[in-house]
């Protein structure tokens, strides 16, 4: 029987973007803090469960977004590998590699947010170093 675990987080700070100009202390300070909370949210996220540290898991990644602060899908999955990475820390995944995020919906919507579902896919094959 296989579940899913959705966590709503802010949208990744302007730090941990790809294209964001920072001093590398900054962008590191962001990075850690946005994979800390991703971290506990799926801890959250699991409560009255055993972390599955599934090897494979699909990652569905909703971005609510007011008008004109919208990021391109591929810079906000890039901007997202600091809350996947703490997602894997929890173990609801045991490695970040078997974290397959698909293409995300942008929406119009209020507050800004990232709702993100991790559902395990089966894996009939080991996954690839």
């Amino acid at each position: 029987m296989s579940h899913s675990f959705t966590i709503e987080m802010r949208p990744p700070p302007k730090a941990v973007r790809p294209n964001a100009r920072v001093h590398h202390m900054a962008r590191a300070r962001a990075v850690k803090h946005y994979r800390t909370v991703a971290r506990l949210l799926a801890a959250h996220a699991m409560r009255g469960h055993r972390p599955p540290g599934w090897l494979k898991a699909r990652a569905h990644v909703v971005a609510y977004h007011a008008t004109g602060n919208r990021m391109d899908p591929d810079n906000l999955i890039a901007s997202l590998k600091p809350a996947f990475d703490g997602i894997a820390d929890s173990g609801m995944i045991s490695n970040d590699r078997g974290l397959w995020p698909e293409r995300p919906e942008m929406l119009r919507g209020s507050p800004a947010r990232v709702v993100i579902t991790i559902s395990e896919e089966p894996s009939t094959e080991e996954v690839p170093l």
